[in-house]
């Protein structure tokens, strides 16, 4: 007991140094990049007291170390600093980031969804009938998955599925919220599922091959058995795993697709920061993107451990 909370303590510090090492790089990044946030919002015509003024107010008066204490204090707060540029008004930016949050969670789950239900049969049929035509045609779905990048398959898909065949709602057209999120996850779960297929099926015939798999023929098992009971379980073990490490090129995805389909996610918010110069709107939508990306390797670690009890035991007792 005492063990696994120490544990969990270094995960928690090694966590909280990440996401610190994160914001830092971010604020020296948005201070590095050229033009000024008070010309962008005040103007030419602005004079220089309320230039002076506003400055004040964005905590750009003071040298780099206040600015960055300055930070420090509004994601202590839980404020993540004042937006002033995006919303037209002074809002503190993690209420921007909470109205926001909810559209990219349901996209980004939506997508491990997809990916999931394209990869599993892909990768099974591939393994399966390894050699023959059903493995050419699930290896060539996945190359052309790892291929098309989102910005080529997101418009592609809208005039085929929402143009020509009507089978889903443009981005132009009022929809149901759970209509208007099918598109955009197939299309980020295409993506997704070429290089999880290829890792799937590549397991999965390491496993139907192994001694393990020919003990359980030798016993009298089916191949259906040996499959479904014994070689699928082991073989998931990288594909969880792989599934976490990609899901920062699910959220680098999903800011892309939010863009090509109109949706008001965390990815157009930080465009909207980005090319408006907000600094508090962009280190916060960071900082939100690093904070799900950590829980989403933990959740993928303890359903790596739910599929093999191995992992769930102290290095000690291997």
């Amino acid at each position: 007991m005492v063990g696994a909370i120490v544990r969990w303590m270094r995960l928690a510090l090694r966590a909280v140094g990440l996401l610190l090492g994160i914001v830092t790089l971010v604020f020296l990044g948005v201070r590095a990049a050229p033009g000024d946030p008070v010309d962008h919002l005040l103007g030419e015509t602005a004079t220089e007291s309320e230039r002076a003024d506003l400055r004040r107010q964005l905590h750009l008066d003071g040298p780099l170390w206040a600015q960055y204490a300055g930070m420090l204090g509004e994601i202590a707060d839980g404020t993540l600093g004042t937006s002033r540029a995006v919303a037209g008004q002074p809002v503190p930016a993690s209420s921007l980031i909470a109205q926001r949050l909810p559209s990219t969670l349901a996209l980004a789950l939506a997508s491990v969804v997809a990916a999931i239900a394209f990869a599993l049969p892909l990768g099974i049929v591939g393994a399966r009938w390894r050699g023959r035509w059903p493995d050419h045609l699930a290896r060539l779905w996945s190359l052309l998955a790892v291929s098309l990048p989102a910005f080529v398959f997101g418009p592609l898909a809208i005039f085929l599925f929402a143009v020509a065949l009507r089978w889903a709602p443009t981005p132009a057209h009022p929809a149901h919220p759970a209509a208007a999120l099918v598109l955009p996850a197939v299309v980020i779960g295409f993506a997704l599922s070429g290089r999880l297929a290829r890792l799937l099926r590549s397991s999965l015939i390491e496993a139907l091959t192994s001694d393990m798999a020919q003990a359980w023929r030798a016993r009298g098992a089916s191949a259906r058995r040996v499959l479904w009971r014994h070689a699928l379980p082991n073989a998931l073990l990288p594909v969880v795993t792989l599934l976490g490490l990609q899901l920062a090129a699910l959220l680098g995805g999903a800011l892309v697709t939010e863009k090509i389909f109109g949706r008001k996610g965390l990815g157009t918010l930080l465009l909207d920061g980005i090319a408006a110069r907000d600094h508090a709107v962009v280190q916060g939508c960071v900082l939100a993107i690093a904070a799900l990306y950590i829980v989403a390797m933990g959740a993928s670690s303890a359903v790596a451990a739910w599929v093999d009890p191995r992992l769930r035991r102290p290095a000690g007792d291997l």
